[in-house]
């Protein structure tokens, strides 16, 4: 639709004559009760203010003098409405706005004055919405009320007329909707405050904020659900411990939790709850301790308000529709694109394991409503009641589809609980209460005839849902600002009704056409948050693997893995960082400190097989209860050994079955059997695994030193002994035949004169000390 349909322009005649923002504002004038501006100040003024009318006629940019500002300066001040009342005026009516002007320079503001603006065309239909939430602060320009008592607002004292850089002020300013002399159609109007100084007219401080007028409401009615988000940025470190003290503070009167929590308990609203904000806040009520900034702990305060908060969403359930969202709320987008949806897988187990929330129904809403086709698939992995998106996302089919595959898809108004127009601040309740008067307005005022309730067209010719449904749309409550605004906000065109009415309704067949913008893609958890849940994920498997009874510290490592990953750390690298590093230190020492290898770093060795040298495998844990093999921290491992060169030397594993439990504070001596080759020294590795071939412990070196020396030595008395044994029994067999040829001589008969010699050695030169027996022996 063309936006030149949207806005009906009002002629100007129709302004009243003491609305000329032209004419000297009473900042300049006395006001009563007060005395007069000193006539030096005055005077200075109107010169200004006469110059620049000069220069402006002579170079022909003097404008209507209905304008309430010829250009926009840069803004010198904020303001923030705290209230406007009523929020829906009839045209016999006053509308009255209350706020704070805030000092955004660093120049004092002198005499600031608050004066009620409006612009006084009607906004009709979406894109005049639309327009208005782009446009900049100073279009339409508009005109101001700032003569009658009452439209505008002194923010100074005459002994004191300057608001100092970062000092703020309250105002009020009112008016009629009759002196506001808008259209006499119905629609949505521009409202607002402009600050002044010194009583020149051009604003320093602008704020804008939607109020339908009607002179009669519409004939066709819409029904809204409204969803209450109840969740919270992960602070769990351990056992009654948490990382800050943020949850204390939002669940304590006024907080942000406490806000959505009173949201949800309102009429036919229904809530989704974070089961690990459920966890956090009862170790909160049974008392905890939070981790300080030099690495310490202190006490938290935070028990008697996380307690009511339990007691008082146990007491919800039993008149509301209740949902659980995934365990920490991970970051299902990134988690997808990145193929870590082990940890999706992890946060779906760790939900169903908080008692208080495990038998509510699953909704999967990925951070911000954005979604992909594999975003989707990843959710729909998880067998959800739904998955929440933005209608976005889904290009305006809503609120109930059903993919080809049977995935149910809710889509939410994105814009039906957004703030605006601008300038900032544009997301106070105030303004996020009056986008949500208008836009419901202008879509019950724009349905076709015949619809009923209209519900979002699919985007894709296959029709809408809402005629049956009864539902115009879903509309998602996440932020203090909407939790405030939520139970003023319902107009009496619109019902409330629960989600289960919808859910409970015909889907609308749907083809997945999902739009994922770029920005979204740069909105996902960033490369370096990604690995460190990975390595989180890694450390928490090898621990679990690592105990011999493991349930326990599976689930924990469920929850750690699912929190780590939570799409509230987006944009917070440092935040993330600082709460996932000391998991992974603790993981760390207990890991590689705590189990561990004793052995000296050299031995020597024969090569031969069957040599052994002893090695220590310790468990250095503290019992958690009372120790032995069934104390929780009780593991079981096996010791492995890698050879640098495996054709010379290895050394037989000690298996799991070998080295048996071991308890907690103790240890395993057994001996590593070697098998060598040849000689030299040969590098190897001992390094400890769970069961499941996970490296626990750190490694460590150990040089086998092969030598020969021993073999040789024994090869070298063996031969000896052999010639030993030969030689000798040579000899024997030597000197006998030698005595039986003498025995034989004697016998024969002597010839002559030197009968009975045995030879020519003469007989008395034998003996024992010259026996042949002896000599060479």
């Amino acid at each position: 639709m063309s936006r030149r349909g949207t806005r009906v322009r009002v002629h100007p005649a129709g302004a009243r004559p003491g609305d000329d923002p032209a004419a000297v504002p009473p900042a300049v004038r006395p006001r009563p009760g007060r005395p007069a501006a000193a006539p030096l100040r005055v005077g200075v003024c109107a010169l200004a203010l006469g110059l620049a009318a000069g220069v402006a006629g002579v170079l022909g940019l003097a404008g209507p003098t209905t304008s309430a500002a010829a250009a926009e300066p840069e803004a010198l001040a904020s303001i923030t409405l705290t209230s406007i009342s009523p929020s829906l005026p009839e045209r016999d009516g006053t509308i009255t706005l209350k706020g704070r002007v805030t000092n955004t320079s660093k120049d004092p503001i002198v005499r600031p004055q608050a004066c009620f603006w409006r612009d006084q065309s009607p906004i009709t239909a979406a894109d005049g919405l639309e327009s208005a939430l782009d446009s900049d602060s100073n279009q339409p320009l508009g005109s101001r009320l700032c003569t009658a008592l009452g439209t505008y607002d002194d923010l100074y004292e005459p002994d004191r007329p300057d608001l100092a850089p970062g000092a703020s002020a309250a105002f009020t300013v009112s008016a009629s909707v009759a002196d506001l002399a808008l259209a006499p159609t119905d629609g949505v109007y521009l409202v607002g405050v402009h600050v002044l100084q010194n009583g020149v007219p051009i604003a320093v401080g602008r704020t804008r904020v939607f109020v339908p007028v009607l002179s009669a409401e519409p004939a066709r009615t819409t029904r809204t659900a409204t969803l209450v988000v109840l969740d919270s940025r992960p602070s769990w470190l351990g056992p009654g411990l948490l990382s800050d003290d943020h949850l204390a503070r939002e669940v304590a009167p006024g907080g942000r939790l406490r806000a959505l929590l009173d949201a949800a308990g309102r009429e036919d609203a229904s809530y989704a709850v974070d089961p690990a904000l459920v966890d956090e806040l009862e170790t909160v009520r049974d008392g905890y301790q939070v981790r300080t900034a030099d690495g310490g702990t202190a006490p938290g305060p935070g028990q008697a308000d996380a307690a009511r908060w339990l007691s008082e969403l146990s007491d919800l359930r039993a008149e509301h529709d209740g949902y659980r969202l995934l365990f920490g709320s991970p970051d299902v987008a990134a988690l997808a694109h990145n193929r870590q949806t082990s940890v999706l897988d992890a946060a779906a187990a760790a939900g169903r394991r908080v008692a208080a929330t495990a038998d509510l129904p699953l909704l999967v809403l990925p951070p911000g409503g954005a979604a992909d086709t594999t975003t989707l698939r990843a959710a729909a992995a998880l067998s959800p009641r739904a998955v929440l998106i933005s209608d976005f996302a889904t290009r305006g089919a809503g609120p109930l589809l059903e993919t080809s595959s049977g995935t149910r898809v809710l889509a939410y108004t994105a814009g039906s609980l957004g703030g605006g127009p601008g300038p900032d601040p544009r997301d106070d309740a105030v303004h996020i209460q009056q986008r949500s008067l208008a836009a419901s307005w202008v879509e019950t005022q724009t349905a076709p005839d015949g619809s009923g309730t209209a519900g979002a067209s699919s985007g894709d010719g296959s029709g809408g849902s809402g005629a049956e449904d009864g539902v115009a749309h879903l509309r998602l409550v996440r932020t203090k600002a909407q939790a405030t605004s939520t139970g003023r906000s319902d107009p009496p065109w619109t019902e409330a009704t629960p989600l289960s009415d919808l859910l409970e309704r015909t889907p609308q067949p749907w083809g997945g056409t999902l739009r994922y913008a770029s920005s979204s893609s740069d909105d996902e958890l960033g490369a370096g948050q990604l690995a460190a849940v990975d390595r989180l994920e890694q450390a928490e498997r090898t621990w679990t693997d690592l105990l011999v009874h493991p349930d326990e510290a599976a689930e924990a490592a469920d929850a750690a893995v699912a929190r780590a990953a939570s799409g509230s750390w987006r944009g917070e690298q440092s935040a993330s960082s600082a709460y996932v590093a000391p998991q992974l230190a603790s993981l760390d020492t207990r890991l590689t400190e705590q189990v561990r290898i004793s052995s000296s770093r050299k031995v020597s060795t024969v090569a031969q097989q069957g040599v052994e040298f002893p090695i220590t495998i310790r468990n250095d844990l503290a019992p958690e209860a009372g120790g032995g093999t069934d104390d929780p921290a009780a593991i079981r491992v096996r010791l492995d050994f890698v050879s640098d060169n495996a054709q010379r030397l290895t050394i037989k594993p000690l298996t799991s079955q070998t080295v048996g439990v071991l308890a907690p504070d103790s240890g395993f001596t057994g001996n590593a059997e070697v098998t060598a080759r040849a000689n030299g020294t040969v590098p190897v590795l001992a390094q400890l695994y769970t069961e499941s071939g996970r490296k626990v412990g750190r490694p460590v070196p150990i040089e086998v030193r092969v030598t020969q020396n021993g073999t040789t030595g024994w090869a070298i008395a063996v031969v000896a002994g052999i010639v030993l044994i030969g030689s000798t029994t040579w000899r024997i067999r030597q000197v006998g035949r030698e005595r039986a040829r003498q025995a034989e001589a004697a016998a024969t008969p002597a010839d002559g004169p030197g009968a009975g010699a045995l030879g020519s050695v003469p007989s008395t030169e034998l003996g024992a000390e010259h026996d042949d027996a002896a000599v060479g022996s």
